[in-house]
C-alpha cells in the first residue's frame, strides 16, 4: 500500500475517476464537490490562493482505495486540513496512513490539530454526514456512507457536531410573530442582490460574512475576489432574490441566502455540473423545496430579532413561487442562538453531521 501524491494531469484523472466510480454506485447520494474539484486541477480558482495543497491517492496493488487534499491555509494556521475524504469500505490501514501523511504536513507547518471534514474554508462545506444515510443529500450538503465515520472514530478524533432542521410544509406559523416583524419593517429595510452593481454587493456580502462569523469556529477572513467567483457561479441558477440584505439607514446589517435544491433535478449517483445549468432553465420551477443556506447578523444587532425579519422576507418570495418545504444547512451544535432559532421554526431536527479533530503532538 502506498501514497501517491497527484501531480499531474493522470493523476487527476485518476482522483477523479475513483470518485465517480463510487457515487455511481451509490442509488442516493449526488456528488456537489465534483465541479469544484475540476476547477481546483485546472487552478480556475482562487481557493488554490494562499494555501498549500498537497492532492492524495492511497493505492493498493496500483489501485487507488482512498483519497483526500491536505490543505494547509495560513489564516487558519493552528489547523491542517483534510478535505475532500473518499474511501473504499474496509481501507482502515489506507485511511491511516492518509491521516498521519496529514499530521506529517501539518507539523511540518506548525498546526496544533488535523481537522477532517473542513473543505479549505467553511464556505465550501463542512462536515460529514452523520444520520440520515438512506436518504438523498440536497444542495451543497455532505454526503457518505456511514463507514466514513467509523475509519474516524477509531483513530480516537474528537467529535465536533452540526445539525440541520426541516420545515415540512410552508405554512403560517410565521405569522404569529407578525408584530415583531411589523416593528422589523419599520425599522429596517430589506434589499436583494443587484446584480447590476455585483461588485458593490458581493463586496457587503463579504464584509457581513467577515464580521458576523469572525468567532465562529473554522471561519477565517474571507476576500472579495472568492466572494465574486462563488457568487457568480451560483447565480448562473439562483436568482438575484435569493440573497437578501438588512440596512439599518445607508449601513448592511445582516444578510439570508436561500436557494432552491437544485439536486433535485439530479438524478442519485451523478454529479451536478453545467449541463444541469440547462435543466434549470427548463424545469427549475419543478422543485419543491428550498435550502437557507446562511444567514448573518453583526453582533450588535443580534438582540434585535433581526434573523426572523430576513427568513419572513424569504418565506414572502417562496411562497408566491410554489416551493413547500425547507431545509436548513448545518449549525455548529454549539451555536446556542442559531438552533434555538431554528427549533422555534422548524417541524424537526433533521440531518445530523460532524467534523473530526485529532491533536497533533
Amino acid at each position: 500500500m502506498k501514497l501517491t501524491k497527484v501531480m499531474d494531469k493522470r493523476g487527476q484523472k485518476a482522483f477523479i475517476r475513483f470518485r465517480k466510480e463510487l457515487y455511481k454506485r451509490n442509488p442516493v447520494y449526488v456528488d456537489n464537490n465534483l465541479f469544484m474539484l475540476k476547477e481546483v486541477f485546472a487552478r480556475k480558482t482562487s481557493f488554490t490562493e494562499n494555501k498549500q495543497i498537497s492532492v492524495i491517492n492511497v493505492e493498493k496493488d496500483e489501485t487507488v482505495v482512498c483519497q483526500g487534499i491536505i490543505v494547509y491555509a495560513k489564516d487558519l494556521k493552528d489547523y491542517i486540513q483534510l478535505c475532500f475524504f473518499e474511501s473504499l469500505p474496509e481501507q482502515h490501514e489506507a485511511v491511516r496512513l492518509l491521516v498521519e501523511e496529514a499530521i506529517r504536513v501539518g507539523k511540518k507547518y506548525g498546526c496544533k490539530k488535523l481537522v477532517i471534514g473542513l473543505n479549505g474554508h467553511v464556505n465550501y462545506g463542512l462536515g460529514f454526514l452523520n444520520s440520515h444515510f438512506d436518504t438523498i443529500n440536497s444542495f451543497s450538503a455532505a454526503a457518505n456512507p456511514e463507514y466514513y465515520n467509523a475509519y474516524f472514530k477509531e483513530l480516537g478524533c474528537e467529535e465536533i457536531h452540526l445539525n440541520s432542521y426541516r420545515m415540512n410544509t410552508l405554512d403560517e406559523r410565521i405569522h404569529k410573530y407578525d408584530p415583531l416583524i411589523r416593528k422589523l419593517n419599520k425599522n429596517y429595510t430589506f434589499r436583494t442582490f443587484d446584480k447590476k452593481e455585483f461588485k458593490k454587493y458581493a463586496q457587503i456580502y463579504t464584509d457581513l460574512n467577515n464580521r458576523s462569523f469572525n468567532n465562529h469556529r473554522y471561519y477565517y477572513t474571507r476576500r472579495e475576489k472568492e466572494d465574486i467567483e462563488m457568487l457568480k457561479e451560483l447565480f448562473l441558477f439562483m436568482k438575484p432574490d435569493s440573497l437578501i440584505f438588512a440596512f439599518d439607514g445607508d449601513t448592511p446589517v445582516g444578510f439570508i441566502m436561500w436557494y432552491p435544491d437544485f439536486n433535485e433535478l439530479v438524478k442519485p449517483g451523478d454529479y451536478f455540473g453545467a449541463k444541469h445549468y440547462i435543466k434549470n432553465k427548463l424545469f427549475g420551477s419543478r422543485i419543491r423545496k428550498i435550502k437557507v443556506m446562511e444567514y448573518g447578523v453583526l453582533p450588535e444587532y443580534r438582540k434585535t430579532g433581526l434573523p426572523l425579519g430576513l427568513l419572513n422576507k424569504v418565506f414572502e418570495i417562496v411562497k408566491r413561487r410554489g416551493f413547500t418545504s425547507v431545509e436548513s444547512s448545518w449549525i455548529l451544535e454549539e451555536n446556542r442562538d442559531s438552533n434555538s432559532f431554528c427549533e422555534a421554526m422548524c417541524d424537526q431536527l433533521y440531518k445530523r453531521y460532524v467534523v473530526y479533530e485529532k491533536e497533533i503532538c
